[in-house]
């Protein structure tokens, strides 16, 4: 163990010589700062307490004396005196007349006038819907109604009764005249007309081009 620590020993005393300079050359660089911090901060203080809370205490008092303390005066004395004085005046003259009128004039008038509307015209209006054009109404929407289904009902018996008689005055002897002389007709023409007219046709056009081919030549 004791080797152990002289070995250990030499090995530290750099390490510590090291942390001393390094230790000397912190001190020489912020001892100025300190010193000027400090006496900044002390210049500060005094500067605080003889001068700017001085002149601070100095403003507070001659802004209390010269406007808080008059315009309290003012307000106390003159500007609420005076308030209340108009506020008196305008209740006599204007609000108190005003809910005199109101309560004892305009209400009644208006109670009498709507009285007399609802006499007049609201109660025989209610009365003349409820009891006349709101039956008549009714009648008139039921009477409506009934007559636009038996009026469908008449209107699709009328058009079967049409499609009956046009069916049987053009479509039947349409249909028969069709069925029973144009196809026969018409079978005929394309079996004795038409397929021969076709024959004599191809056999024209196949000797045109017999005669086109030993006269001028070509391709067949």
């Amino acid at each position: 163990m004791n080797t152990e620590k002289t070995r250990s020993q030499p090995q530290n005393e750099p390490a510590g010589c090291l942390t001393g300079v390094a230790r000397a050359i912190a001190l020489v660089v912020v001892l100025p700062v300190r010193l000027v911090w400090d006496a900044l901060g002390w210049c500060l203080k005094q500067l605080w307490r003889w001068v700017l809370a001085p002149v601070g205490r100095a403003l507070g008092w001659l802004i209390h004396y010269l406007v808080v303390v008059p315009l309290r005066f003012l307000w106390e004395w003159v500007l609420a005196p005076v308030g209340r004085a108009l506020w008196w005046v305008i209740d006599l003259l204007v609000v108190t007349p005003l809910k005199w009128l109101g309560r004892w004039v305009l209400l009644p008038v208006a109670k009498a006038v709507w009285w007399v509307v609802d006499l007049l015209l609201v109660t025989p209006l209610t009365w003349l819907w409820r009891y006349v054009l709101a039956p008549v109404g009714r009648a008139v929407g039921v009477a409506v109604a009934w007559a636009w289904g038996v009026a469908g009902r008449i209107s699709r018996a009328l058009g079967r009764a049409v499609g009956w008689v046009l069916w049987n005055l053009v479509g039947r002897p349409l249909a028969w005249t069709y069925r029973v002389v144009l196809t026969p007709v018409g079978h005929w023409l394309r079996t004795w007309v038409w397929a021969p007219v076709s024959a004599a046709a191809r056999a024209v056009r196949a000797a045109a081009r017999e005669v086109r081919l030993a006269l001028f030549g070509g391709s067949r």
